[in-house]
């Protein structure tokens, strides 16, 4: 079970990956868009601060909960490619 107010103030030592947010069970749908949105923040400032686009190194983490968003509200499908 995951502790909510641990994810929302660092997503990143809850879980590896948004995805393994997005299968946990113990957080609601709106929860787990509040550690997403956090997570979103976080990612942007990361890719910001190390002024680098990160590519060829697979999807960046901010691609990554974009994604995990995206499939959160419906508009994505949980296995669609990267884009």
């Amino acid at each position: 079970m995951t502790d909510f107010d641990q994810a929302l103030s660092n997503p990143s030592s809850a879980y590896r990956y948004p995805k393994d947010l997005l299968v946990d069970d113990a957080l609601t749908d709106e929860q787990k868009m509040q550690v997403l949105e956090r997570w979103k923040f976080d990612a942007h400032e990361l890719l910001v601060a190390e002024e680098e686009n990160m590519a060829g190194d697979g999807p960046s983490m901010l691609s990554r909960v974009n994604r995990a968003i995206g499939i959160l509200k419906g508009e994505l499908d949980m296995d669609a490619p990267y884009e």
